[in-house]
């Protein structure tokens, strides 16, 4: 794990995370990664539509 940067997960928990805690904060970062992920190519559609437009 990292400590700083990019790849920091932000204050270390001090508690101990049942196998089901663990499970729904997972579930919720990848439903968070999956969304990120939407947003980005929908960015890169549109950058790549304001180029086209650009050379004609």
């Amino acid at each position: 794990m990292e400590r700083r940067g990019k790849g920091s997960t932000g204050r270390p928990s001090t508690k101990q995370l049942s196998v089901e805690e663990k499970l729904r904060k997972a579930e919720a970062r990848i439903k968070f990664l999956e969304a990120e992920n939407d947003l980005l190519k929908k960015l890169e559609e549109l950058e790549r539509q304001a180029l086209k437009k650009k050379r004609f």
